[in-house]
C-alpha cells in the first residue's frame, strides 16, 4: 500500500509512505533554495511521485484551505485515481512521532505553535491506534511564548527559536523574570497550559516590551525564557507521564526542536524519548501519510504497526554525470581529482586544518545534515569554530555539533542513548570535553549524531579519523551559507563551494580543492 503525503504550507513538502515504512521525503525548500519555504511543494511532490509505483491515497496535512488550492488537490486525486485524506495538523504531527517510533505502546506528545486550532496534544497509543487524551487551544500555545520572545530579542519568530536556545547558554535565567513569566505570562497546572498573554502575537509582544524581561540583556533574557520553557515542558510532560504511568514518549511540533528541554525531559523525568528527526511542520507531509495508512490498515481488520525510523537518508540522489555537470559548467571538473571512496583522502584534509564538504547519496529528510550533505573539520581544533563562522555567516554565539561513532557514546556523552538524528543534546563527559572542544557549548552541552552504520561511507571516514587522532568523533555541520536551505543537488553544492562554505568539496568521488 503507498500513500503520498502532502503540506503546502509553511516549510512545505511531500512524503511517500509503503506499506507502513517512510520510503521518500523532502521539503520544498530544497528545491525552491528558499529557507522554509511556503505554498505548493510542487518539486518535492514531483520527486515523491516519481518514486511512486501507483498510489492507493494521497494525505494532505492540514483542514483549512483555499477553493484554489482544493480544486488543485482534486485534481491530482483524479489523475492518480486516489482518494484524498485531510488531516488535522497535530494529528499528522502526532502520527508522524508514534509511526516511526518503533513503540508499539507509549505515550506521543506534540507542542508547536498552533495548528488548526491546537498548540499541544497527548495522545495514548498502543496496538496501531492513537487515542487523543488531552488538548490545549492555539490561545495557550507555549510556542507562542518562545516566538514572542524571539521577536523581543529582534529575531524572526518562527525560524529563529534555535538561535534564543543557543544564546541561552551565556547567562543565568534572572529570577524575578522567571518568576513573572510563571505567574503572569504563561503556566502549567494539572496537564493544561495556560498562556496569560493571549494568541495575538502583536499584543503579546508589545506587553513583554514593558515586562521585567524587557530590562533583561540579550543573554539573561534568553536565558529566563528559555528556563521557563524547560520548567513548564517538565510539568507538562510529568502530569500526563504520571496520569498514564507511560515513560516511552514520541514527540513531535516545533517545540520539539529545542534539543536542551529535550535533554532535560530524559534526565529528569526517566523518560525513552523518540523525537521525529522533522518534528516542525516539515514533518506534516510524513505524519499524514503514515496516518492514512493506519486508518487503511485498520479499515481491512490489520494492526498498523510502528517501526521505527532507522535512518532519514530519504530524499533525492544523483548520477556521476549530473555530478561531472555540474563540476564542468562551474570549470572545475579539469581541476577535480576522482579519488573514489577513499577516506584517507578527506581526513587527511581534515588533519591540515580544512573543512571538507561532503556529498553523497540520498539527501537527508528533516533540518539536520547527517554525512550526505554536510561540512566536516576537526573537532580538536577550538580555532576551526571562528573559521566556520566566518565562512558560513554564522553568529558566533552558535555552537556546532558532532557525528560521534555509536560505540564512543559512553565514554563521551552523560546518560547516553541512540540518537542518530541530532534530536537531543547531551552533557559532554570531562573526556570529550578535552579531546573535541569544537563541538561542546560553553554550557558543556553538545547535540550529537550517534552513527552506526547508517551511512557505510561516512562511518569510513569517522574510523579512518578515529584511527589517526585516538578520536572517534568529527565536527558536523551543514552544507550551506547560514540562512539557505542545506544543498540538494550537484549544482547547489558547486555553487554554494565556490561561495566559500569549505576548503574541500568532496562529490560523489571527485576531489576539488579552493583556490
Amino acid at each position: 500500500m503507498e500513500i503520498v503525503g502532502i503540506h503546502h504550507g509553511h516549510d512545505a513538502g511531500a512524503a511517500l509512505v509503503r506499506d507502513g515504512e517512510l520510503v521518500a521525503a523532502a521539503n520544498e525548500e530544497r528545491f525552491s533554495r528558499k529557507k522554509l519555504h511556503r505554498g505548493f511543494p510542487e518539486r518535492s511532490l514531483r520527486f515523491v511521485l516519481e518514486r511512486a509505483e501507483a498510489p492507493d491515497a494521497i494525505a494532505v496535512a492540514g483542514l483549512y484551505r483555499r477553493k484554489r488550492l482544493l480544486d488543485r488537490l482534486r485534481e491530482l486525486a483524479e489523475e492518480l485515481e486516489a482518494p484524498l485524506y485531510f488531516v488535522e495538523h497535530h494529528v499528522a504531527h502526532a502520527a508522524s512521532a508514534y509511526y516511526t517510533s518503533g513503540f508499539d505502546r507509549c505515550l506521543t506528545v506534540t507542542v508547536d505553535a498552533a495548528g488548526d486550532g491546537l498548540s499541544a496534544t497527548v495522545w495514548v497509543c498502543e496496538r496501531g491506534r492513537m487515542h487523543r487524551v488531552a488538548t490545549d487551544s492555539y490561545y495557550d500555545s507555549l510556542g507562542d511564548f518562545y516566538a514572542n520572545v524571539t521577536e523581543l530579542l529582534g529575531l524572526e519568530p518562527m525560524k529563529d527559536e534555535g538561535k534564543v536556545m543557543c544564546l541561552a547558554a551565556y547567562a543565568e535565567p534572572d529570577q524575578r523574570a522567571l518568576e513573572w513569566i510563571e505567574s503572569e505570562v504563561i503556566t502549567v497546572e494539572e496537564g493544561r497550559i495556560r498562556n496569560l498573554l493571549g494568541a495575538v502575537s502583536g499584543e503579546a509582544v508589545r506587553r513583554l516590551k514593558r515586562s521585567p524581561l524587557a530590562e533583561l540583556d540579550r543573554e539573561r533574557l534568553a536565558a529566563t525564557a528559555q528556563r521557563a520553557l524547560e520548567r513548564l515542558l517538565l510539568r507538562y510532560f510529568e502530569h500526563h507521564v504520571e496520569e498514564h504511568g507511560e515513560r516511552r514518549v514520541a514527540y513531535a511540533g516545533g517545540v520539539a526542536a529545542n534539543v536542551i528541554a529535550n535533554m532535560r525531559l530524559r534526565e529528569e523525568l526517566d523518560l525513552d524519548l523518540f523525537v521525529h528527526p522533522n518534528m516542525g511542520d516539515g514533518g506534516l507531509a510524513a505524519g499524514a501519510a503514515l496516518w492514512a495508512w493506519a486508518q487503511e490498515e485498520l479499515a481491512r481488520g490489520r494492526t498498523p504497526r510502528p517501526r521505527r525510523l532507522e535512518h532519514v537518508y530519504l530524499g533525492p540522489e544523483y548520477d556521476r554525470s549530473e555530478v561531472e555537470r555540474a563540476l564542468k559548467e562551474h570549470g572545475l571538473l579539469d581541476r577535480a581529482e576522482l579519488v573514489g571512496r577513499d577516506p584517507e583522502a578527506i581526513v587527511s584534509r581534515l588533519l591540515e586544518g580544512k573543512t571538507v564538504a561532503v556529498f553523497q547519496g540520498r539527501m537527508e529528510y528533516g533540518p539536520r545534515a547527517l554525512g550526505a550533505r554536510s561540512i566536516l573539520a576537526d573537532p580538536r581544533d577550538r580555532a576551526i569554530v571562528d573559521k566556520l563562522n566566518r565562512d558560513l555567516g554564522r553568529d558566533e554565539y552558535q555552537p556546532f555539533a558532532p557525528t560521534i561513532l555509536e560505540e564512543r557514546a559512553e565514554e563521551y556523552l552523560h546518560n547516553p542513548c541512540r540518537a542518530p538524528f541530532m534530536t537531543l543534546a547531551f552533557r559532554a563527559t570531562d573526556e570529550f570535553r578535552r579531546e573535541a572542544p569544537a563541538v561542546v557549548h560553553v554550557d558543556g552541552t553538545t547535540r550529537p549524531q550517534t552513527l552506526g552504520n547508517e551511512l557505510p561511507f561516512y562511518r569510513e571516514i569517522l574510523e579512518a579519523f578515529e584511527g589517526e587522532t585516538g578520536v572517534g568523533a568529527v565536527l558536523n555541520t551543514s552544507f550551506n551559507l547560514h540562512g539557505e536551505p542545506i544543498v540538494c543537488s550537484p549544482e547547489d553544492a558547486v555553487r554554494s563551494f565556490l561561495k566559500g562554505t569549505a576548503d574541500v568539496l568532496w562529490i560523489e568521488g571527485y576531489l576539488v580543492e579552493r583556490d
